[in-house]
């Protein structure tokens, strides 16, 4: 190769290198560029002038005007006036035609550069050719009209900035409510949703909020059900830490759930749980004072200001989410409430935007850039982050909140007196879940119906703090007037109901305490499937989409007749008969049925773990076996006489580091609640079911 040729190639390569580069990003214009803002006082938002700025950048002499909302294509006029110790210079940009400039130097240009997704547009010169200091005024017209729309003040370019700020909080409730890992997805990135049906999800306002540098308040992220879906979201936990760690995401400790106290100390135990640090913040969605907490969110009646109450300071949370944002970037209301907060003789005035997120357009993917781009290009407008809510100006309140009132229930004292043990924290999940607020009337009434439960497990909380033998249909656990059987040993504990003969519950001893191999979907959440095919006097049968222990019927559950010989249960009815005996780690089930008939079985290897660490569930299917849990730690086995056909909620892992795509074809398993596995057996005849721990 010739020395030319070998220049050329490594020029083509060099070349080719720097096109692959990011075109680097123009130095962003900073408060003390600003030199002025200008109030809400033109006749129509393209002629309403927000902001004057200059600055010198490299050979540059740059002056740029913030607009309330520059169209694509002008349809006003414009005029600039520069003074300069030597010259006037105006440059004139007519809606029709070709902008002119008039100097006293024929050289002068100047370049035009407009932004209508900004609303901005910024003229550049060179600044060898302008005289500094320079003055400057801008003004607006419509076409053929010779009276201004609106204009600024005079001011000079080496003026100081005015201290006149937009203060704006970001702050986002129902940031993550996902049971499921169908809802995870949806939740995260999720197709055809949000309130305008595209794009959605709590993934696009994270990566907003990082690119732009710019803080939000994420209110009840930080409960055990959120967090613990979001970690099978690959890599979202771990972006919400290093968010939290640059202070761009304010994480409060929540009162999600009934009682607030408890609720509350829940949030702040799950945050360490999954790596995030604690808050100094609470948020009190019912509107009580938490003890403890010098900095809380709660609806305020007036949302413009920070309150103050007995040396806590009381954060507005925003009430109404919809049409705060598009495409466009913040709506043309949002914009003139930041201009008049910036206006405001008050130092605390404040703009709270944000709301529930599901129905936010601030989740929806083509929004939330555009929207955070907007409020990081204008200098005057100040996001306020962690630290700058400390410290921010609070007026004493107007009403001062209450503590939080005492819940009385039945289960919920029976609660507070349980041992502290792997049985009663489930059942503190449990409750925390049926006492969700924001649900309608028909979830309210399927809660109702399922509050019992909590019993049940507070009987096996008693069995693990004293460990007994017993074979017993006499009690009744949950208090829905039918008696449950319990077999019991030192080393299991199975809860057996009578209706429909189902293994709702099994427990099992090991070195390192006692765990749930088994347990009715209801225990972790309700109301999954069509709210119109629910029905209320079918009591754990009513909502068909849940799986209620181990059994072969769903639209019904048949009443059994029992019989207790030795340390076996038999259940005779609906022309079947089935007889559960515990075993060493587990229990052991035999059907007998002349006609055939499928078992499900909803399976948890630790119900309790999911809920308190990012785990890995896996499984493993052989003929007549199956095998789920989290390697190294606590798993679940079933074998049977028969094949076995296994689902999982972490069956559609695979597929959830990408976004939701309503064509795929998701595994049946992608709809089931967290921490569940469902394994079914197919038979007729008899046949025999072992589920252990291992």
């Amino acid at each position: 190769m010739t020395r030319t040729r070998l220049l050329l190639t490594l020029l083509v390569l060099l070349l080719l290198a720097t096109a692959c580069q990011p075109a680097a990003l123009p130095r962003a214009w900073t408060v003390e560029d600003l030199l002025l803002l200008d109030p809400l006082d033109a006749p129509a938002a393209q002629v309403e002038i927000l902001a004057l700025y200059a600055r010198l950048r490299g050979s540059d002499l740059q002056v740029r005007l913030d607009l309330l909302d520059l169209p694509a294509v002008q349809n006003f006029d414009l005029l600039f006036v520069l003074l300069t110790p030597d010259d006037e210079i105006t440059v004139r940009i007519p809606a029709r035609g070709r902008k002119t400039v008039t100097s006293s130097n024929p050289a002068l240009r100047a370049r035009v550069e407009r932004d209508p997704y900004l609303d901005t547009i910024v003229l550049h010169f060179n600044r060898r050719l302008v005289e500094q200091p320079i003055t400057l005024q801008v003004f607006t017209s419509f076409p053929g009209q010779s009276a201004r729309a609106d204009q600024t003040e005079a001011v000079r370019s080496d003026a100081l900035p005015p201290t006149a700020r937009a203060n704006l909080l970001l702050a986002f409730y129902d940031a993550f409510p996902a049971f499921t890992p169908a809802q995870a997805l949806r939740r995260w990135d999720g197709a055809h949703t949000g309130p305008v049906g595209g794009r959605h999800g709590l993934a696009h306002l994270l990566a907003a909020a990082q690119r732009y540098d710019l803080s939000i308040a994420l209110l009840d992220l930080k409960t055990p059900f959120s967090l613990a879906a979001l970690g099978t979201i690959p890599g979202a936990l771990e972006q919400v830490r290093h968010l939290a760690q640059q202070g761009l995401l304010i994480l409060p400790e929540a009162a999600f759930s009934q009682p607030q106290a408890e609720a509350l100390a829940a949030s702040r135990q799950a945050g360490l749980d999954f790596g995030l640090p604690g808050s100094p913040f609470a948020y009190a969605p019912a509107g009580h004072l938490q003890p403890g907490y010098a900095f809380q969110f709660m609806p305020l009646p007036d949302d413009t200001r920070l309150r103050v109450e007995a040396g806590v300071r009381l954060l507005p949370v925003p009430l109404v989410a919809p049409g705060q944002v598009s495409a466009d970037g913040p709506s043309l209301d949002v914009r003139r409430q930041l201009l008049a907060a910036a206006f405001s003789p008050h130092p605390g005035a404040l703009v709270v935007l944000g709301g529930s997120l599901p129905v936010s357009t601030w989740g929806a993917a083509d929004s939330a850039r555009p929207a955070f781009a907007w409020l990081a290009a204008h200098p005057w407008i100040r996001v306020l982050d962690g630290y700058d809510l400390q410290t921010f100006p609070a007026v004493p309140s107007e009403a001062a909140p209450m503590p939080a009132p005492a819940v009385q229930d039945a289960w919920l004292d029976a609660l507070r007196l349980a041992p502290d043990n792997t049985p009663t924290r489930s059942a503190w999940m449990t409750w925390f879940m049926l006492h969700l607020p924001g649900a309608d009337p028909a979830l309210e009434s399927l809660r109702a119906l399922h509050a019992g439960q909590v019993g049940t497990l507070l009987a096996a909380a008693d069995w693990a703090q004293h460990p007994s033998s017993l074979a017993d249909c006499s009690r009744d656990l949950d208090k829905d007037g039918m008696s449950e059987c319990l077999l019991a040993s030192p080393a299991a504990l199975a809860v057996i109901e009578l209706d429909g003969a189902r293994l709702t519950h099994l427990f099992i001893r090991q070195a390192g305490g006692v765990v749930q191999l088994v347990a009715p979907s209801s225990q972790f959440t309700l109301g999954l499937s069509d709210a119109s095919q629910w029905r209320f006097d079918r009591g754990d049968a009513a909502d068909p989409g849940a799986w209620m222990g181990a059994c072969d019927s769903s639209d019904t559950f048949e009443d059994y007749a029992y019989s207790i010989t030795g340390d076996v249960l038999t259940l005779t009815g609906a022309g079947r008969s089935k007889e559960f005996r515990l075993t060493g780690s587990g229990v052991e089930i035999r059907y007998r049925s002349p006609e055939p008939l499928s078992v499900h079985i909803p399976v948890v290897a630790d119900a309790l773990v999911f809920l308190t660490r990012p785990v890995h569930f896996q499984s493993l299917s052989a003929p007549g076996g199956f095998t789920w849990g989290v390697p190294g730690s606590q798993q679940v086995d079933l074998r049977a006489t028969l094949d076995l056909d296994a689902r999982t909620f972490s069956d559609s892992q695979a597929f959830l580091h990408l976004p939701e795509d309503p064509d795929q074809d998701y595994p049946p398993g992608h709809y089931l609640p967290f921490p569940l596995a469902l394994v079914s057996v197919s038979g007729q005849g008899e046949f025999t079911i072992w589920i252990e721990g291992k």
